[in-house]
This record gives structure tokens, C-alpha cells and sequence, in this order.
């Protein structure tokens, strides 16, 4: 190619110097000119045989480099180099709706990833994270896509991201977060470009496990509250009856034991069948740390001689959206449960922040350590870990935090200290 530019370039010069000799020795004009025709016309078809056909491949070859699959090339009146013009300009075609296809079939993918309840975590070929669903943002707490891409799954300070990684390629397992939380965590690869990709997707099963453990306590208690105070009810009638007629002062004092006992009973039913009551809350938008404020008498009441109550409250207001009296129900039993924790001296924290722009809560006490077995279980309907225990604090607590779309998770942490997190919802 670089000698035809030479040679095309050396043919002008010919030419020139014949029309210049022409003109100082006329009598070799004729023969001249002859020679200045045929070398314009072996010019012109140099020029359409090679040069126009090497611009038309450089052009060509500048339209792949910059991936322009728009334009296509003219053809430049040469059997061959047509051909090639005609199967160049096919393969641009082809390239342009191949490219279409991909970015409609992206466009159509990262819908239906976005719309999909499950959450996805794609990584890149260096194992950062590179695109993420609102689903997968809602689960991990995190309320932008930005604040997480580049990073490695190692930067997410989350239990349930640490669960995710230990979950083998090309395998799934159930995992649980720090509450009742559970999800299926799938982890898988596809190929893109030649190189594999790792991917994750998280499958929540908190909603079927919850509804399915809520149906069965419901019916059990519905079951066991009619029967019991049924029966407690013919027999306090009977007791009654029995004391009306009784003039011994031993048997009305048996008597008596007995009545209180099957009061106790029913007081005992009545306290779980309490549990399956909640009602839905009434959402109101406070400050929490106000309400926290005008708590804290009653629960100063609560603690112990020994036990210190504080109140770290964010210097700035923690707006949410709240049923105010289901919420301190929750702020009371999870305070109880601290200080019973505690078996002499020792501090009950409240505090409350902004982490990433959603409100927080946090109740914390240095009380007896839990296991890691324990915290596993510690919302499972009616779980205690107290000798004369109902379970019912906590699963109520459970069953008004999830009412309200809050995560939140309960357990000892390295420095020893018990924390109850809870993370209320920024959509409320």
C-alpha cells in the first residue's frame, strides 16, 4: 500500500514533465502527448484499482476502531474491491444489530433485576462489587447504589454479608440474620466477555417462615385459651359453689389456693393470646429522641439499685415514623430484659443516631454475655432463656418491629456488651 502511494505520486511527476517537454520540443509533441494520454489513463486506473480501494479500507478500518457501526462504505467501482465493500458493509450491519440486541437485552435485564424481589449483587472480574438492585440495598440497610460500588463484599460490616461469602460457587444455603431475618443465598457465575463472573442472590423466606409460625402459635393459643378458661371458668364456678356451703375453715382456705390458682391460669393464657392481638399500628412522625426523653422516669423506675440508666440522644432530631405507643412498649420490654441481664451492678445505654441518613436506635447493656446459639434463636415464637420465662417479651417486641418494617438484631458483640439495634424504615 505505501508503494502504490509512491508509485501513484511518481506517475504525476511523469506526466507533469511530459507536458513541460511538450512544450519546449514541439516536434515530439505528438509522440508526447501519446505518452502524457496513456499515462493519465494508467494513472486513473491506479488510482480506482488501488488507492481509491486502500482509502476505502482505511476508512473502513477507522469505522471498527471506533466501534462506529452507523455509517458503511461507498463502493468504489472495482470488481474485487466492491465484493469486499458489499461483505464489509454486511458485517457492519450485523455488528450494529447485534449491539441493539445486547443493549436492549441489558436494558430489559437490569429491569428485571431492579423489579426483582430478590436481591442481586453482580461483581466484577476483580470480585468488587459492580451492580447492585434496590431489593439487595433494602436488605443490607444501605441507601444508595453508589456507596457500595467498587467495593469488596468484605467492606459491607454486615452478619448477613458475612454468611453470604462463606456460601461455596455454585452452591445455596439458608442463612440468618441477627434477627428473624431469613434468606436463601444463592451463589453463581456466568460468562461475559471470555471471563467469569460471580454473582449473588439473596431469597427472603422471612415473610413465609413468619406467616407459618404466626398461623401455628395463633391456632395453638386460640385452641388452648377457649379450652382453658372454659374449664377454669366451670371449675371456679363449682369452687364458688363449694365455698357457699362450706363452714370448714381449712377447706374454704383450700378452696380458696384453688381459686387463685386457676385466676393465675387464665391470667397465663391470657398473656399469650395478648401476643396475636397487636393491633396494626397508626403511624405518626415524632422526634424519637423526645419520646425516649419522657420514658426515661419510667424506666429509671425499672432499674435496680446499682444499674445506671443512660440516654445518648444525636445532637440532631431522629425523625420517624412510628405507632408511639406500640414503640415504647418495645423501648420497655427490651429494657427489662437488659436489666434482668444484669445480675448486680451494671449500666442500661439508650442511644439513638443517624447511620447513613436512617434512624437508629440502640439499647445496650453489660449484663450476662449471650451465645451464639442463643442469639440464633432468641425471636423464635416463645423462645426464653429465663427459668420461670413465658418467651412472650421478645416475640412481642418481634411482632410490633416487623409491623413497622424495622430490622433489627440482638446480640453480644466482641467488647462484651449486648446491643439491641434496631433500624427503622426511611420509606415509613
Amino acid at each position: 500500500m505505501v508503494g502504490s502511494r509512491f508509485l501513484f505520486a511518481g506517475l504525476c511527476l511523469c506526466i507533469c514533465a511530459m507536458i513541460a517537454l511538450i512544450a519546449f520540443y514541439p516536434e515530439e509533441r505528438i509522440w508526447m502527448l501519446g505518452s502524457a494520454v496513456l499515462s493519465v489513463v494508467f494513472l486513473f486506473l491506479l488510482y480506482r484499482s488501488v488507492v481509491k480501494p486502500r482509502q476505502t479500507t482505511m476508512r473502513g478500518m477507522e469505522l471498527i476502531a471506533s466501534q462506529d457501526f452507523n455509517n458503511r462504505l461507498s463502493k468504489v467501482g472495482e470488481t474485487d474491491s466492491d465484493k469486499i465493500v458489499a461483505l464489509f458493509n454486511s458485517m457492519i450491519d450485523k455488528l450494529r444489530n447485534e449491539r441493539l440486541k445486547n443493549i436492549e437485552q441489558d436494558g430489559l435485564l437490569r429491569l428485571l433485576i431492579d423489579a426483582s424481589p430478590m436481591g442481586v449483587a453482580m461483581l466484577d472480574f476483580n470480585g468488587r462489587i459492580d451492580m447492585v438492585n434496590r431489593s439487595f440495598l433494602k436488605i443490607m440497610g444501605i441507601s444508595s447504589e453508589s456507596q457500595i460500588i467498587g467495593s469488596e463484599m468484605t467492606s459491607l460490616y454486615s452478619e448477613l454479608a458475612s454468611h453470604m461469602m462463606e456460601v461455596p460457587l455454585g452452591e445455596n444455603r439458608v442463612i440468618r440474620g441477627g434477627d428473624v431475618r431469613t434468606y436463601r443465598c444463592y451463589h453463581l457465575s456466568f460468562i461475559r466477555a471470555g471471563f467469569m463472573r460471580r454473582f449473588y442472590l439473596l431469597e427472603s423466606l422471612t415473610e413465609e417462615v413468619m406467616k407459618a409460625e404466626r398461623a401455628a402459635y395463633e391456632k395453638v393459643i386460640r385452641v388452648i385459651s377457649h379450652e382453658v378458661n372454659n374449664t377454669m371458668g366451670g371449675v371456679r364456678s363449682v369452687l364458688q359453689t363449694l365455698r357457699d356451703v362450706c363452714e370448714d375453715p381449712d377447706i374454704e382456705e383450700v378452696v380458696d389456693s384453688c381459686d387463685d390458682r386457676c385466676v393465675q391460669m387464665c391470667d397465663f393464657i391470657s398473656s399469650y393470646a395478648d401476643v396475636v392481638k397487636v393491633p396494626a399500628p397508626v403511624m405518626t412522625r415524632v422526634d424519637i429522641n423526645e419520646k425516649i426523653r419522657g420514658l426515661l422516669p419510667f424506666l429509671n423506675g425499672l432499674a435496680r439499685e446499682g444499674i445506671n440508666v443512660y440516654f445518648d440522644s444525636s445532637p440532631e432530631p431522629v425523625d420517624v415514623c412510628i405507632d408511639i405507643a406500640l414503640m415504647q412498649q418495645v423501648i420497655v420490654n427490651i429494657f427489662k430484659n437488659a436489666v434482668e441481664s444484669i445480675s448486680e451492678e451494671g449500666f442500661v445505654r439508650i442511644e439513638t443516631l443517624l447511620d447513613r441518613q436512617r434512624p437508629v436506635m440502640v439499647i445496650s447493656n453489660n449484663g450476662k454475655p449471650m451465645t451464639e446459639d442463643v442469639s440464633k434463636q432468641l425471636f423464635s415464637p416463645f423462645f426464653t432463656t429465663k427459668k420461670e420465662g413465658r418467651g412472650i417479651g421478645l416475640t412481642l417486641v418481634s411482632e410490633i418491629l416487623n409491623r413497622h418494617g424495622a430490622n433489627y438484631s440482638l446480640r453480644t458483640d466482641k467488647d462484651g456488651i449486648t446491643r439491641f439495634r434496631i433500624e427503622f424504615d426511611v420509606r415509613n
